[in-house]
């Protein structure tokens, strides 16, 4: 608490800076190579580490971009091996699939006990984690990772069979792999937005597993082509299907007994259940012709307003119901856990989408066409491109930019990797008035602080925990509140907790808008001192995924000359970019006073700049 206190009285009586324009928080000079170099870094890195900013000065900041604009050229084999040690992410759509329903399958089984027992049914949000809540022994002590309680191969048994729950905590896992020690950095930051663009939260059912293919068959495959291919794979992703609801939505058609029984028997095989006043054991007979199906308007609403062409983009209703229309029939094999289109749910009739006529009879070809006539809108250059501006250069891009972006978008077809370039050569993301003028997501925040720190992240922890800990993570996110009261209790918690708990858990944003790109809403009061609060856990060991030295820091520098050690945590975390006022609240709050004995705490004092206005921007 004591460190607290000088926080709130020192640097959070500066952090007003942190709202302020750039140019306001400090004076504007003309800016060098080395200023160039540390902005390119804060934003298409997820923040340099001690050696970059040399590196790049070395092989030329043009080179540079050139080189992350081309991420095909880089060797990233040792992340990638890292990454692959997360085995569930290597399932495919089928294994997937097939995890989610024999999870469901088994809690519907719970359910069945939990009545014939006389017993009030478990809240889906709360099972598995009421099979692992906390039943330690009197006096046994919490200690590294979350643990689970009772007899460790239970423990170990009840993680595996909630596999599609683990899954959450290890894509979550190998993102923070991959953002951390990638050499693909810009890569990395590109998938971040583009898989923001595209939220999807895992929360929603079955996304939980299809997230996976999503990220790994969607996102990071596309994010270098044309938008237009992009958007039909996010169109056809079992994930978005799912979440946004397109899955269900059908022009109403009959279903025969034939189809009937089909579908009963899929429900009792995957589920352990048959559907309601059925029994998939009975003759066809048994089942009469029923029409079943209708429009949903969800997906066609979205991929208007947040995926092309912008709440302001020029549609209306009446197209939201014509691209409805046009989307009628694209689902799930939920056996294959894959796209399929099925033409029986289709509406064929003709339409008009935007004032394009569709021609009825064309099938799957209505969707398709539907993705051609979005792309080719002005509106979608336009929206597209102010996102990208917003993400690399300011909250509120130069209206010039943004158009001259969209020139490049349509006159390239969508070329993303033209686009992207395009931004990252333009005066404007390297006009001073844009160093520092955004401020760190708390992913970005979390991440940088590594970076700058040389910590190391451990992909996967020691056995048991390496089932473990996706499992309790993955349920916490859900909303199982025994597995989130669990993890808070203990004494060390993943980095991935702490991002969730600094207000942006990853790929569970509720509404599809996504975390918006308008980074002033990260920041405030409140948020600061929960920066603080991470800062203070990072320096002092306390996250049970991340391994923080000060002495990889301060190597080579006289741990008795207190002026030294500020000067070079200053140059490591800041780059030498530091306000009177934040220097002298960390030599009055993190260095002994004149004539002491005392020594510098390292510790407390990379907190503190970690935590200072400074380190929040980017």
């Amino acid at each position: 608490m004591g460190l607290l206190r000088l926080f709130s009285t020192g640097l959070i009586a500066t952090s007003v800076a942190v709202f302020l324009p750039a140019g306001a928080a400090q004076a504007q000079e003309a800016p060098s190579d080395h200023d160039e170099i540390v902005h390119v870094l804060n934003r298409i890195t997820f923040g340099p580490r001690p050696g970059d900013v040399d590196m790049v000065e070395k092989m030329g900041l043009h080179n540079y971009i050139e080189q992350q604009l081309h991420p095909e050229l880089i060797d990233d084999s040792e992340v990638e091996s890292e990454v692959a040690q997360f085995e569930l992410l290597e399932m495919s759509p089928a294994e997937l699939s097939k995890l989610f329903y024999e999870d469901t399958k088994r809690f519907i089984a719970k359910q069945k006990e939990l009545a014939a027992n006389g017993q009030a049914p478990a809240q889906a949000q709360d099972q598995p984690a009421m099979q692992m809540q906390n039943q330690n022994q009197p006096g046994q002590e919490q200690t590294g990772s979350p643990q689970l309680p009772g007899n460790i191969m239970n423990q170990i048994n009840q993680a595996n069979q909630w596999r599609s729950v683990a899954v959450i905590g290890q894509l979550e896992q190998a993102k923070l792999v991959r953002d951390i020690n990638s050499n693909r950095q810009l890569q990395e930051v590109l998938v971040d937005f583009w898989s923001n663009h595209f939220n999807i939260d895992m929360k929603k059912g079955p996304c939980r597993v299809y997230k996976v293919i999503d990220d790994r068959d969607v996102i990071r495959p596309h994010i270098w082509g044309k938008f237009r291919d992009l958007l039909e794979a996010s169109a056809k992703s079992p994930a978005m299907l799912h979440y946004l609801d397109n899955a269900g939505n059908t022009v109403q058609h009959l279903v025969s007994p034939q189809e009937q029984q089909r579908q009963a028997m899929f429900l009792k095989n995957m589920l352990g259940t048959a559907a309601p006043a059925t029994d998939p054991t009975a003759q066809n007979e048994t089942f009469q012709p029923k029409m079943e199906g209708g429009i949903n308007e969800n997906y066609a609403r979205e991929i208007m307003e947040l995926h092309t062409l912008g709440v302001d983009g020029g549609y209306t209703q009446q197209d939201v119901q014509e691209v409805a229309r046009c989307f009628t029939g694209w689902t799930i094999n939920r056996l294959t856990g894959e796209f399929i289109f099925r033409p029986h749910m289709h509406d064929n009739g003709a339409k008009v989408v935007l004032g394009h006529q569709i021609p009825a009879g064309g099938g799957i070809q209505d969707g398709e066409t539907v993705l051609d006539i979005l792309c080719s809108e002005p509106a979608c250059a336009h929206f597209i491109s102010k996102e990208m501006c917003q993400r690399f250069v300011s909250d509120d891009p130069p209206p010039a930019l943004v158009d001259r972006i969209a020139t490049v978008f349509q006159g390239s077809g969508g070329d993303l990797r033209a686009v992207t370039e395009a931004i990252l050569t333009s005066p404007e993301f390297l006009s001073p008035s844009t160093f520092g003028n955004k401020i760190k997501s708390p992913l970005e925040f979390a991440v940088s602080a590594v970076r700058a720190s040389q910590s190391t992240i451990i992909p996967k922890q020691r056995p048991p925990f390496d089932k473990l800990v996706p499992t309790m993570e993955g349920a916490a996110v859900m909303g199982r509140t025994n597995a989130a009261d669990r993890i808070s209790r203990a004494k060390r918690q993943s980095l991935n907790w702490h991002i969730l708990e600094l207000g942006e858990p990853l790929f569970a944003c509720t509404p599809p808008t996504g975390y918006k790109e308008v980074s002033k809403i990260w920041v405030n009061p409140g948020a600061l001192i929960e920066r603080l609060n991470f800062a203070l856990a990072l320096t002092q060991q306390r996250l049970s995924d991340i391994r923080f030295d000060p002495q990889t820091i301060l190597a080579g520098t006289d741990l008795d000359k207190p002026d030294d050690i500020l000067n070079r945590c200053v140059n490591v975390f800041l780059q030498d970019k530091i306000t009177d006022s934040t220097r002298n609240v960390l030599m009055k709050t993190a260095l002994p006073a004149e004539g002491t004995s005392q020594t510098v705490d390292p510790a407390k004092l990379i907190a503190l700049i970690i935590g200072s206005p400074e380190f929040q921007r980017k």
